[in-house]
């Protein structure tokens, strides 16, 4: 199991919280929050048979209330078929708190198999409709690699990848999005967006809807036109892989 540790922190914490209230001040939502107090995602390294205890462990958790919800999407296929998948599954923990993630890290991540990416993260940006359902769902997960410290990244996230992704689910064909930022040394951990599609047909539809989403909202949104053209310098574009939302074992089962 490969776990990375925390890292000194690049700013203090209150920076990161006043760069997010300012662009609640200029987005004027509520959306543009961190999604859970705390969050770790574990990632099955493409080509790594995903473990059979995996789901098991994650239900047990879950029911157990140690973790307050669990994101699990298996069968990563790469969005571009000369390329490799970023994952074969992946989990996102979300915790009520710092101190319940704090205490699952030290008295309960070593339970999970070896071989797995476990890394702390925060969630920048999380925007959702209700209801939905995830059984239906198209899930895409876009993986970067921030080259900029995480203050810097987090103001790129507050305002060009908040505001698109507020756009996309102003068509109701994006029901819901994360932006995550792992938490580690720039350049070695990375950046994922989870987003959410109501079905095959609200995800092959949005593809003919970016290009004039994107114009839109770079007249509309100063920020994001501004961002739009510094991008590339503050991360590596690692492209997306789809997943299937995959149920944990019911109560019992294990």
């Amino acid at each position: 199991m490969t776990m990375n540790p925390a890292p000194m922190l690049l700013t203090p914490p209150f920076l990161r919280h006043l760069a997010l209230l300012l662009a609640l001040l200029c987005f004027g939502t509520a959306d543009l929050v961190l999604a859970s107090p705390a969050n770790v995602i574990i990632r099955v390294p493409t080509g790594t048979p995903v473990p059979a205890r995996l789901p098991e462990l994650l239900a047990k958790w879950r029911q157990s209330g140690q973790v307050a919800n669990v994101l699990y999407l298996t069968d990563g296929r790469s969005e571009k078929p000369e390329r490799s998948a970023k994952f074969a599954a992946i989990a996102v923990l979300d915790f009520p708190s710092e101190g319940s993630c704090e205490s699952w890290l030290k008295a309960d991540a070593a339970a999970l198999p070896a071989g797995l990416i476990v890394r702390r993260a925060d969630a920048l940006a999380n925007g959702e409709l209700s209801p939905r359902d995830s059984n239906r769902s198209i899930f895409v997960v876009n993986t970067y690699t921030p080259t900029v410290p995480a203050d810097r990244f987090a103001e790129y996230v507050a305002g060009y990848v908040h505001p698109l992704y507020e756009a996309m689910r102003g068509t109701k064909h994006l029901v819901r999005y994360t932006a995550y930022l792992e938490r580690g040394e720039t350049g070695k951990v990375d950046a994922l967006n989870v987003l959410e599609y109501r079905d095959d047909v609200a995800h092959a539809a949005m593809a003919a809807l970016k290009s004039g989403i994107r114009q839109q909202v770079a007249a509309a949104t100063p920020t994001y036109a501004a961002f739009d053209k510094i991008k590339d310098t503050l991360r590596i574009d690692g492209y997306g892989t789809t997943a299937t939302y995959t149920e944990l074992p019911p109560p019992g089962s294990q």
